[in-house]
Formats: structure tokens, C-alpha cells, sequence
């Protein structure tokens, strides 16, 4: 639905370009954006595959094994069918990591696979678990310490200070957290 929007208001802006004589302003902003689009795409894969690196390295020199011990009591009394099942606790703790470290559509692959896992364990196949629930609302809320996929966004864009939004982007993922996690007890109390 959304290619359809967006190709409908693609073609009326050409054709309202065109109905008022400004064929050449709207040919010149095609070829404009499409150059600027590709630039941004260019210093996104770099931003991204440098947060990836380090996230490989510090796997290889065993900080992420660390994290996982001293997360995984949290994670097992968050997610109790996961208790169960060490590959779906991986799978949470890499998504949660991913999500921390603000590297978006990096956290994913390991999101798909948690909730299948979570699923595969817990759910009636019908209805979504509440470990499920609760998974998804963690997920949505994601708390940042390096918002890098933002940051990486505004350096792209020339910002001269692509790192002022930490302080904030802290506080609101903090409280966006806990209000989602106070709004999943309240529906969760409710049922």
C-alpha cells in the first residue's frame, strides 16, 4: 500500500511540474536528490559496517560473552520460557545489544529470530505470548546509548555537531522504556 502512495504522489508531483512549466526545476530535482540520495546511502554503509566491526571484534576478544553473562539472569527472570532455550536468550540479548548500540535494521535478523524462538516455546501459535508481548514492547521502546544510525544520518547531512543529540536521546529512550514497560503492566494486569 505504501508503493502505491508514494508512486501516486511521485507522479502528481511530475505532473503538476509539467502543468505549471516547470519541467526543468522538477528534471533538476530528480537528478539532485537521486545524487544526494546515493551519497547519503554510501556514508550509512560506512557508519553501519564500522558499529558492525567493533561489534564483531569485541565478539572475537569475548566482551559480548561478558555481557551476556552478567545480562542473561535478567533476560532468563524477563523471559521466562526462554529458561529453556540458550539460542533464543542469544537471539533477545543480540537484538536488546543491537538495539542499545542504535544500529536499527542491524537488530533485525536476531529480532525475526527471537520471537520465533520465544513462539516455538511459549506461544498457543494463535495468540502472541506474554513474553512475546513484553519482547516486542523492549524492542519498540529501545534503549539507546549511541543512537548511531541517527548520528550517522546527521553527519551525513553536514551537521557540524552530529553527537549533541546523546543527552537527550538518553532521556527519552529512558523514559520511553519505562512508560512502555508501565503501559505492558497495566494491559497485562488488565487481562
Amino acid at each position: 500500500m505504501l508503493n502505491i502512495i508514494w508512486c501516486v504522489l511521485l507522479m502528481v508531483g511530475i505532473l503538476c511540474g509539467i502543468a505549471t512549466g516547470r519541467t526543468e526545476a522538477v528534471t533538476e530535482a530528480v537528478v539532485n536528490c537521486s545524487r544526494e540520495a546515493v551519497t547519503f546511502a554510501i556514508g550509512m554503509v560506512g557508519i553501519c559496517a564500522f558499529w558492525c566491526g567493533l561489534i564483531r571484534i569485541l565478539e572475537a576478544a569475548g566482551g559480548l560473552a561478558a555481557l551476556q553473562k552478567w545480562v542473561r539472569p535478567v533476560i532468563v527472570r524477563l523471559f521466562p520460557s526462554a529458561k529453556k532455550d540458550p539460542e533464543t536468550q542469544q537471539n533477545i540479548i543480540t537484538n536488546l545489544t543491537a538495539d542499545f548500540l542504535g544500529l536499527g535494521n542491524g537488530a533485525t535478523p536476531s529480532g525475526i529470530a527471537a520471537v520465533q524462538g520465544l513462539s516455538r516455546l511459549g506461544g498457543d501459535g494463535e495468540r502472541a505470548s506474554r513474553d512475546i508481548c513484553l519482547f516486542l514492547v523492549l524492542n519498540t521502546a529501545a534503549l539507546q546509548l549511541m543512537p548511531t544510525t541517527v548520528i550517522a544520518m546527521r553527519a551525513g547531512l553536514g551537521s557540524q555537531a552530529a553527537m549533541d543529540i546523546l543527552l537527550p536521546t538518553w532521556i527519552t529512550s529512558l523514559g520511553a522504556v519505562l512508560m512502555a514497560l508501565l503501559a505492558y503492566r497495566i494491559c497485562r494486569g488488565r487481562r
